[in-house]
């Protein structure tokens, strides 16, 4: 956490940090602490990108929480013309591989192409999503935690219900990397220039292609000046750069997964509909509950 704050706040961000590990001098007050940031904040971050690898088959009959993302996505999408906003104003490229969106490749190109798909930074990190009487929050201890350690303004954290569909949230992505880049496990490094970044992968293995690792990419938008479209909030992706850093490097990504395919087994792969609705903090709260409770009887018999 102290050692990506910078990155993803900026000297106040550092500085909360360090108040905080500081604050706690006993072994037993830094667990508290590490188990905070832990459920309260790295949790959410990585909550709904994970799938078991039982429900990959195209074959596999839809569960609630695939249907839930479908309809949040035509949601948006309706709403906001989303993926139409963002293919525009990324010259409908994806920004990472410069792979052509397919209807939209010039008849002329010979260059590789692809469905391209509207990518969230953090939409499952900090939106707030209603779609008719369903909806998906975070308690006060998150937004909190993410107002100190991200230069997110106070503003922009209020209103992220209404921003869930603005281009300002999104990026343009083929597939492969939507998924990676939605697991954490690819993100954008800022540069010194604005609107600049290096695509990076965390160091766990060959998450992408060794020809788009280390690339520079400058977002700039393609539509103009016909028509103004808002450019990814800067904000969001150096946030999200830090949390894929630090899921890797303590180790807390590896134990969400086997939380997450220890509860997939012992729930018969119903963990992704317990995740569908509510508080993703109080889900993970369950399903550690459920473990302890099910490793219990197994010691008891």
């Amino acid at each position: 956490m102290l050692r990506n704050a910078r990155q993803s706040g900026g000297e106040k961000s550092e500085r909360f940090t360090a108040c905080a590990i500081c604050a706690c001098p006993e072994i037993y007050e830094q667990v508290n602490l590490a188990r905070t940031w832990f459920m309260y904040l790295l949790w959410p971050f990585t909550a709904g990108s994970h799938k078991p690898s039982h429900l990959i088959s195209d074959q596999t009959t839809p569960t609630i929480d695939d249907t839930y993302v479908s309809l949040v996505s035509a949601h948006t999408e309706r709403r906001s013309g989303f993926r139409s906003d963002l293919n525009r104003r990324h010259g409908y490229r994806c920004v990472i591989t410069g792979v052509w969106d397919g209807e939209h490749r010039p008849a002329s190109s010979d260059q590789a192409w692809a469905i391209l798909t509207g990518a969230h930074i953090l939409k499952r990190a900090i939106g707030v999503f209603t779609l008719d009487r369903v909806r998906i929050s975070l308690p006060a201890a998150t937004l909190n935690i993410i107002r100190q350690y991200s230069g997110i303004f106070e503003e922009t954290i209020q209103d992220m219900a209404r921003l869930v569909g603005d281009p300002s949230t999104g990026v343009m992505l083929q597939g492969d990397v939507h998924t990676v880049f939605d697991k954490l496990k690819v993100y954008l490094e800022q540069t010194e220039r604005e609107n600049e970044y290096v695509v990076k992968e965390v160091s766990s293995g060959w998450w992408i292609h060794r020809d788009v690792l280390d690339r520079t990419i400058t977002f700039r938008n393609h539509a103009a000046p016909t028509r103004d479209i808002s450019l990814p909030n800067p904000h969001f992706i150096v946030l999200h750069a830090a949390i894929s850093q630090i899921l890797h490097m303590s180790g807390a990504s590896e134990v969400f997964a086997q939380i997450l395919d220890l509860y997939d087994g012992a729930a018969g792969g119903n963990a992704r509909i317990l995740k569908s609705n509510g508080n993703p903090v109080h889900q993970l709260s369950s399903m550690m509950s459920a473990l302890y409770i099910s490793a219990s009887l197994e010691s008891a018999a």
